[in-house]
């Protein structure tokens, strides 16, 4: 069959010596296939295609075989069953030559022995006779008694002998004659024969498309189910404000939406705010604040009533007051300007929320002047948090200084003050004075205090836990309503549990389904100082249209 139709060279049929096969023999790890192994291989694959069943109750057999050719299919299914019937056809002609062989040679085997033994029998007769006539008439009597007993025993074997073989050879033709009539009267015997030919069918037995389509929906689901409660379990982020009180007993004060820069109310809110005021402040915006010290360098600085440090050179100077006035807030394309250009948008409103909790502290008698802006990790948004909230303060008609406290990153103080030369850090040491480094927001009169680009590396925590930081931060208090004050993230670093003692509250900025539940209790747990003055959590780059996501705060 396998050599017939030539399936050892067919690709179907090829089984290891294929693609894999051809692989193997270039890496080295199998042998040369001869043709032997071939048609191995492809009688493997033929016996694991082929299929034979009984049809139902009946004698008849249906033959079925697999394949991706249909013509192919039909064409091994005929020369199956040609094959099948003529080995049947062979076999039972061989059997028939066999049995008529064998009793042909029988028959002329008893024959040969009943003809021999009745031969000799008339021999004996024969010699018997002769002797008797040639025999002496004296001893006649005497020779008669004595051959008569020796005679009669011979004579006895010889008929016996030649009975015995007659029968035998009549026994024989007895049975045959028997068989013949036996099988004759018999129920007759079947023969395979072939009752319809395979022909190529009209379309694809398997697969299924219909029961796989079901079977692959149903087991869709199900994975998909399964993958999804896999991941709710495995899940350990922050998700929900339900959550935010559930796990860690603390109110969730807002949920801050995700805002895009360049989005389209942005667009439209900047094209019809009016060209001259963008332009002003554009050009606001590319002052220096070094211009205040061109005409020579900071000396003979002095403490001001105020508790300031003020240098005589510029209480003195009109020309350094008035490029300091020149510091304006850099309005680029950062999310915290929605706060003015979408009054009305979510965005907005979740940082009404968050002022409406410190209001709420403040009436209840708490002091909540001071207020940190800080998160689990870096890269959750509560530089653009700190800032929004002290720009929607400053809109309400409030005194409000944002204070850029984050010495190890100073992203807030490069997206407002880009070209800031000095910080509070040169405030600290005297250098310049609060006025010369505090940059201001033309229209909502928000004030800035960047960390500075010139500021020398120190150690955070040694500053933020300083006396100089201290009286600074009684000078800002003074001098504004709120002070909102830009930190560092918990727990990298031990930066907010350094300044805790200049604040009267935190806002602990969460991002949903990135900060693990486990590293904010066990931050809270570790900064005790920061978890009694926790104002509450805000989550922030929240999706509005996530179903995980609840609409109300506790």
């Amino acid at each position: 069959m396998i050599r017939k139709l030539d399936l050892a060279k067919n690709p179907e049929f090829l089984g290891q010596i294929g693609i894999r096969g051809s692989i193997a023999r270039l890496l080295g790890w199998r042998k040369p296939e001869t043709e032997a192994t071939a048609i191995r291989y492809a009688l493997e694959s033929f016996q694991r295609k082929l299929s034979v069943k009984r049809v139902g109750l009946t004698y008849i057999v249906g033959v079925s075989f697999e394949s991706a050719d249909s013509e192919q299919a039909a064409l091994i299914l005929n020369t199956v069953a040609e094959t099948y019937i003529a080995y049947q056809m062979d076999a039972k002609y061989n059997s028939t030559l066999r049995d008529e062989t064998w009793i042909k040679n029988r028959l002329n085997e008893l024959g040969s022995h009943a003809s021999a033994a009745q031969k000799a029998l008339e021999d004996y007769h024969k010699n018997r006779k002769d002797i008797a006539s040639s025999a002496n008439t004296v001893d006649a009597g005497v020779a008669r008694s004595q051959s008569t007993a020796e005679t009669q025993g011979e004579l006895r074997d010889l008929v016996a002998a030649a009975e015995s073989s007659t029968t035998a050879l009549d026994n024989f033709r007895h049975v045959l004659r028997h068989g013949e009539a036996a099988r004759q009267q018999s129920l007759p015997g079947f023969e395979a024969r072939l009752v319809t030919e395979a022909l190529p069918p009209l379309r694809a037995s398997s697969p299924k498309g219909v029961i796989v389509l079901g079977i692959a929906t149903v087991a869709g689901m199900l994975l998909g189910i399964a993958i999804g409660m896999l991941r709710d379990l495995s899940d350990r982020g922050i998700h929900t404000t339900g959550q935010v009180l559930r796990e860690l007993q603390i109110a969730c004060i807002a949920v801050v939406p995700r805002v895009k820069p360049d989005g389209v109310w942005r667009k439209l809110t900047i094209v019809f705010s009016g060209p001259a005021e963008k332009m002003r402040m554009k050009l606001a915006s590319l002052e220096s604040p070094v211009t205040s010290m061109r005409n020579g360098p900071v000396s003979n600085a002095m403490p001001s009533p105020d508790g300031e440090r003020i240098s005589k050179r510029s209480l003195s100077n009109r020309t350094s007051t008035d490029r300091a006035r020149s510091r304006s807030i850099v309005r680029t394309e950062n999310p915290i300007w929605t706060i003015t250009d979408a009054p009305q948008s979510r965005f907005t409103e979740s940082f009404l929320e968050i002022k409406l909790a410190i209001d709420t502290m403040n009436r209840s008698g708490k002091r909540n002047q001071v207020i940190g802006i800080t998160s689990t990790q870096p890269n959750e948004g509560k530089s653009t948090v700190a800032a929004a909230l002290a720009l929607l303060m400053a809109h309400a008609g409030a005194r409000v200084i944002l204070v850029d406290c984050n010495l190890r990153n100073r992203s807030l103080s490069a997206a407002l003050a880009p070209t800031a030369a000095f910080g509070i850090l040169d405030v600290m040491t005297g250098a310049v004075s609060v006025s010369e480094t505090t940059w201001t927001d033309s229209i909502s009169e928000l004030a800035f205090l960047p960390v500075g680009n010139n500021s020398r590396s120190i150690y955070a925590s040694a500053v933020l836990t300083s006396e100089k930081l201290q009286k600074l931060f009684q000078t800002l208090r003074e001098a504004y309503t709120y002070v909102i004050v830009d930190l560092p993230a918990v727990v990298p670093f031990a930066d907010v549990r350094a300044a805790a003692h200049l604040l009267d509250s935190f806002i602990l900025v969460v991002e949903p389904g990135r900060a693990n539940i486990g590293v904010i209790e066990r931050a809270l747990k570790v900064c005790s100082d920061i978890n009694e003055l926790m104002l509450g959590v805000a989550l922030n780059k929240a999706d509005t249209n996530f179903p995980r996501i609840e609409g109300s705060c506790e």
